[in-house]
């Protein structure tokens, strides 16, 4: 607000604030300088608003002078709200041309509360509903991440949700709010409704998800789970093989489970990832008392990942099942050749010993 031309001289400026009309449009800004210089504020407010009085369809500068003034010099920013509140009102400003022609030269850098509390008080005079929406929306933005208000964010995020039902940030604000206080018929209906809105398949995706995953671990429905990742989530960049194949575990539907450890072999690549999944496979045909199967399965997950003892266990109880007692005793020693404790060691050579003393009885009984 400051000019570049040499400062008029207090007498002068104030002789001509006293008869405003007298100042001709060269000398008003030099009058306004000086008087701010000087903090003459009466005589500073009265002649822009006299100047605002006598050229409604003026330019926003004057506005922006007051406000400016109050925030910065007189700290009331309640004064300053109620001038913004005139200027949307009479330049019928959208809340992008307020930010950037108002908020932008009036305030300091990161100046967020007092962007805020500028904002609460003259978001309701914007004219159109999506400058209303976009100025709560900001508010939101600035109570939960930069000046930290719970109370005034969770105000203006119901605000957010009655403005427009389906906005996106207000619906994640109180799916969070919800799933804190355990509100899981609450979760749900607020997923639905984001589930309803998505507008890219990668929210599909994600809010499917999410839905299967509060039936399964939060509501135990197993079959809402199944049917959000089998209707949703065909194709999905996420992994949602853990949620489908817990729900199909939890209904003892092993053909289910099978099912969805298949799927995942077709896009898997990482070798111990497939060597989990193999082994999966392999529990689940053990279940089903399709032991060569099962006993395959835990020879791959043994080829993808030497070191994953229980694919060896599960070999040794195939074995065990299947009475290839040669194999039991080849898998046993494998076993103890990878175990680190002498406890085990001791066990498994003790095992190995019976078993060798049983074949041989065995040979010399035929």
């Amino acid at each position: 607000m400051t000019s570049q031309v040499e400062l008029m001289p207090i007498d002068q400026a104030l002789g001509l604030a006293a008869n405003p009309r007298q100042i001709d449009s060269a000398d008003y800004l030099r009058v306004l300088d000086s008087l701010e210089a000087h903090e003459c504020w009466t005589l500073f407010f009265d002649l822009v608003r006299a100047s605002i009085k006598s050229d409604p369809k003026g330019s926003i500068d004057n506005f922006v002078r007051l406000i400016k003034v109050d925030i910065l010099y007189l700290e009331d920013v309640k004064a300053a709200s109620q001038t913004s509140r005139e200027l949307i009102q009479s330049k019928k400003m959208s809340f992008s041309d307020f930010r950037i022609q108002v908020l932008d030269k009036v305030l300091e850098s990161e100046d967020y509360k007092t962007e805020g509390e500028l904002l609460t008080g003259s978001w309701e005079v914007f004219s159109k509903r999506e400058d209303q929406i976009a100025a709560v929306e900001r508010l939101c933005f600035i109570f939960e991440k930069k000046a930290h208000n719970e109370s005034l964010l969770h105000q203006f995020y119901e605000r957010l949700r009655k403005m427009q039902p389906d906005n996106a940030k207000a619906l994640r604000y109180f799916r969070n709010l919800y799933s804190q206080s355990q509100e899981w018929s609450a979760v749900i209906d607020v997923l639905k409704r984001l589930l309803s809105s998505a507008k890219h398949k990668q929210e599909v995706f994600r809010y499917a998800q999410e839905l299967a995953a509060v039936y399964l671990y939060q509501l135990g429905d197993c079959r809402e789970a199944i049917r959000y990742i089998e209707e949703y989530c065909a194709g999905s960049t996420l992994d949602t093989s853990t949620i489908h194949f817990e729900a199909y575990y939890r209904l003892g539907d092993l053909d289910g489970c099978l099912k969805v450890l298949r799927s995942a072999l077709l896009v898997v690549e990482d070798p111990e990832t497939r060597s989990i999944v193999h082994f999966r496979i392999g529990t689940i045909y053990e279940q089903l008392n399709q032991t060569q199967i099962a006993y395959e399965n835990y020879q791959k997950t043994l080829e993808l990942n030497d070191n994953f003892f229980e694919a060896i266990e599960g070999l040794i109880s195939c074995a065990i099942k299947l009475k290839n007692w040669v194999t039991v005793r080849d898998w046993l020693i494998v076993l103890s050749e990878k175990t680190r404790s002498p406890d085990l060691v001791g066990q498994l050579r003790a095992g190995i010993q019976r078993l060798d003393e049983g074949m041989a009885h065995a040979t010399a009984a035929r």
